[in-house]
């Protein structure tokens, strides 16, 4: 099963749940009752409500029920599904919630631990790139009551949770939201109950809400009330991932496993551990993120490829031109990166001295006139080398394919691109004419990340903090 990549650190989308959208909701709601009280005034007697739905009624025990709870706890995941070319795609990500009132707190979403004790708030983020943010962990003083409004006052925190491929998890605006949910009633919106299904050996109400982003379904436990499992709408997910229409069967889905509300959550659940070599900070400062390759602006050691003939091909016989290295092996990201390649090719004129190399890194097991067959299909028209001595690896050391390197008429680095970009084919031909007209780029690459780590470093120091008194775990020295 192969796993499509999520940005770690996104903007907040709007749509439902973001604060100011309930904010709106709330005023609109007030707004409404004003008008009620005064065109009411002739009469004392009260005013009936419209019964309600049986789908809004489901909705509302639903919300009453953690408003109500004393605790709550659940394994939360969200999957994000589809099927491009014949291949199933699957990525998951976490949604787990502990709490319990009025302020102790586990926050398990995406690359995000967020922990309150009551007395301590603590956020983590774990984020290879960047070392997990440098190490930096956020402490301050619990609130007395735990809010939406003190998750998200945090701008990483809420980046990182609103960022994720579905977004904050609904379960943190039921338990601490004032007014969860208010937008699913709104007069103009439609609550249709569906046929009830199980899961998990639980029998589920089923109510879709059709909102501006596309029809939600709710899957609402018909005995304790909890919400079981949301299925999110996709049609703009689906636009946005797939802008010529090849994806099948998209889905993006929560589900809320073990959700319970009520128990006993132990006492020793709502931290977690300090290393002591951690930065303690009042907010996060974003690193910038490491250069691609430290080879960046170096000339790299000896390296050589085996054409489909058997001739070597070897560094020396490539200075003079502009070389671009593609690695690639069997599979949908390196093909669509080799296209992407074969159309920048395609635009370069015949009388610049590029070189364009496709770099196979399948075993010999593949055999050169099965490459030759799957490459035609594929319709590059690059010439195909083989890395049998695993330069890309010992040399270059890239992560694995695809990958893509620009080299300058004297074997310099000056590009170094991991992972199938689908902007490739747009940034690449800028990047080639650059390099052509000798531009230092890899040089400017290099001084403008050491700019960056300056300025980081002197916010940081604005940032860190002692550690809260009283605290053993926190370290004593943050240098």
């Amino acid at each position: 099963m192969a796993s499509c990549r999520d940005k770690t650190l996104g903007q907040i989308p709007h749509g439902m749940g973001t604060p100011k959208r309930l904010l709106a909701v709330v005023l609109t709601s007030f707004a409404a009752l004003l008008v009620v009280v005064g065109c009411s005034r002739q009469s004392d007697s009260p005013v009936a409500a419209p019964p309600l739905s049986e789908s809004e009624a489901i909705l509302r025990r639903m919300i009453e029920i953690y408003r109500d709870a004393r605790t709550y706890a659940d394994q939360g995941v969200v999957r994000l599904r589809y099927r491009s070319d014949g291949q199933w795609i699957e990525d998951e990500g976490r949604l787990a919630v502990r709490f319990e009132r009025p302020n102790r707190l586990l926050v398990r979403v995406y690359q995000l631990t967020l922990a309150s004790d009551g007395q301590r708030w603590q956020v983590h983020v774990a984020d290879p790139q960047t070392r997990d943010l440098d190490g930096q962990i956020v402490v301050r003083s619990a609130p007395e009551q735990a809010r939406l409004e003190d998750i998200y006052d945090e701008p990483v925190t809420r980046d990182v949770i609103a960022g994720g491929i579905g977004g904050p998890p609904v379960t943190l605006e039921l338990l601490l939201s004032d007014a969860p949910l208010a937008h699913l009633f709104d007069p103009a919106v439609r609550r249709e109950l569906l046929a009830g299904q199980s899961i998990g050996g639980r029998e589920c109400h089923r109510v879709q809400v059709a909102l501006e982003e596309g029809p939600v379904v709710f899957w609402i436990d018909r005995q304790s009330h909890l919400l079981r499992r949301l299925e999110y709408p996709t049609d703009r997910l689906k636009t946005r991932l797939d802008p010529g229409g090849t994806i099948q069967d998209l889905s993006l889905i929560a589900d809320f496993r073990e959700a319970s509300v009520n128990a006993d959550l132990g006492g020793d659940e709502f931290s977690f551990r300090i290393p002591s070599d951690a930065k303690i900070v009042s907010r996060f400062v974003l690193p910038p993120r490491p250069l691609p390759s430290d080879l960046l602006g170096r000339l790299p050691e000896a390296f050589h490829f085996v054409d489909l003939n058997s001739g070597k091909l070897s560094q020396e016989s490539l200075l003079g031109k502009t070389v671009v290295l593609a690695w690639f092996n069997i599979h949908p990201a390196s093909e669509l990166c080799l296209k992407q390649l074969a159309e920048v090719r395609r635009g370069i004129a015949e009388d610049e001295p590029v070189v364009f190399l496709a770099v196979c890194t399948e075993p010999t097991t593949v055999g050169n006139l099965q490459l030759t067959r799957l490459t035609d299909s594929w319709h590059l028209g690059l010439p195909i080398v083989r890395d049998l001595a695993a330069c890309g690896r010992d040399v270059f050391d890239i992560p694995g394919a695809p990958t893509v390197v620009v080299l300058d008429p004297r074997g310099v680095v000056q590009g170094f691109e991991v992972g199938a970009n689908p902007a490739l084919a747009e940034i690449l031909p800028h990047v080639v004419r650059h390099v052509v007209a000798g531009q230092d780029l890899a040089g400017t690459m290099v001084a403008q990340f050491q700019q960056q780590q300056e300025t980081y470093h002197r916010t940081l120091l604005e940032v860190l903090q002692v550690p809260l008194q009283g605290d053993s775990s926190a370290p004593r020295s943050l240098r």
